[in-house]
């Protein structure tokens, strides 16, 4: 909170709406504005530039006439056989010539990109490996049943991201193994 020349506090988001909004800005939030799901702050920014500008309000006002001009369109039944006249325009033919590229292509799940680069990099797999190490030795050289499942899971944890990098690349030359062969 700021003391503004009166002595009176207000805070600052009182002094962001005295910041004007650019005419671009305004035209791009009307249909937000008008559908009512602008946020409160911005709507009201919008509201207040509207008041002072002539062009965005004959923009707004054009648009909220165009809104209610399609509100008030009436319904109409489909004519009969549209749905065949619209199958029928399809072209079948390119669609089945590109059966090929459409086959070779793998799943995006199965694509290196998909997981995470920090699962995918080297120090994450081989840290993962290093703990994972280090919790079996430490299971067989101790006898301590109250570590027991601490050093189970870290030793899972650890081989987590080798696993996946690894399933996924297993998975992705099956995949295409699996596709040459048809």
């Amino acid at each position: 909170m700021d003391r503004n020349m009166n002595g009176n506090t207000e805070s600052n988001d009182s002094r962001n709406m005295d910041i004007p909004v650019p005419c671009n800005d305004c035209r791009q939030n009307l249909q937000e504005y008008l559908d009512g799901t602008l946020e409160k702050k911005s709507s009201l920014q919008v509201f207040m530039h509207l008041q002072d500008c002539d062009g965005c309000k004959i923009e707004h006002d054009q648009l909220e006439g165009m809104f209610q001009m399609l509100e008030n369109l009436q319904d109409h039944d489909v004519p009969e056989g549209f749905d065949d006249k619209i199958l029928a325009s399809v072209n079948y033919e390119g669609y089945r010539a590109m059966e090929n590229l459409r086959r070779e292509r793998i799943p995006v799940f199965l694509e290196e990109e998909y997981l995470p680069a920090f699962i995918r990099s080297t120090v994450t797999r081989l840290a993962g490996a290093g703990i994972s190490a280090a919790s079996l030795a430490v299971m067989s050289l101790t006898s301590m049943p109250e570590y027991s499942g601490v050093l189970t899971v870290s030793l899972i944890v650890g081989l987590v991201p080798e696993l996946v990098v690894r399933l996924q690349s297993l998975s992705r030359r099956t995949v295409v193994a699996l596709q040459s062969e048809s």
